[in-house]
């Protein structure tokens, strides 16, 4: 007991601590710019000049690029829904199939059981039967079947 009563103080405390040591944490700084980070810390160095500046030609070129990468993702777009509803279509299809498939086997289940019944009730017909026959063999006049 009393290491139990140990642990739940010191979860306690940890827990009623967790705010004050969150303040005094350091704050994180944020990224202005991603990529300029991700290349100062391969020590490449990186400076986005102002689109004045750039070439006109490479310009058009970047936004022609950038508009065929839209476009394409569009597409991708188009097509990962037209995917998505195949694949909800494929499923219905598949549970319905299943559906179909689990009602036939409960089917056969319930005509194999009344087989079963009668092949029964048969075999138990048969048993009388031979019994009253060597009952009547046997000189057993009562169990003699009329003839």
């Amino acid at each position: 007991m009393p290491t139990k009563t140990l642990i739940a103080c010191t979860a306690l405390m940890l827990a009623l601590a967790a705010p004050a040591v969150a303040q005094n944490a350091a704050p994180t700084a944020k990224v202005a710019d991603p990529v300029a980070q991700a290349l100062r810390e391969r020590g490449e160095a990186y400076r986005h000049a102002p689109d004045e500046k750039q070439d006109p030609q490479e310009q058009r070129t970047t936004n022609a690029l950038n508009a065929e990468i839209l476009d394409q993702n569009d597409l991708a777009e188009m097509r990962d829904r037209a995917n998505q509803a195949e694949h909800a279509k494929a499923q219905a299809e598949y549970q319905a199939e299943l559906a179909r498939v689990e009602a036939e086997r409960q089917r056969i289940d319930e005509e194999n059981a009344q087989h079963q019944a009668r092949y029964q009730a048969e075999q138990e017909r048969y048993a009388r039967a031979r019994a009253d026959w060597e009952a009547c063999n046997k000189g057993d006049r009562s169990r003699c079947t009329p003839q």
